[in-house]
C-alpha cells in the first residue's frame, strides 16, 4: 500500500485523549493522597 492509498484517518494518534487520561489519573492520585494524609494526621481511632 503506497502513501497515496492510505486512508485519511489511518495515521491518527489520539494525543488529546492521552493528555486527558493523564490529567484525570493525576487528579485522582492527588485527591487520594490528600485524603490519605488527612487520615494519617488524625491518627488511629478504633
Amino acid at each position: 500500500m503506497s502513501d497515496q492509498d492510505t486512508p485519511v484517518g489511518e495515521d491518527f494518534t489520539p494525543r488529546g485523549t492521552v493528555a486527558i487520561v493523564i490529567l484525570f489519573t493525576a487528579t485522582l492520585v492527588l485527591l487520594w493522597l490528600s485524603i490519605y494524609l488527612i487520615l494519617i494526621a488524625r491518627g488511629v481511632t478504633t
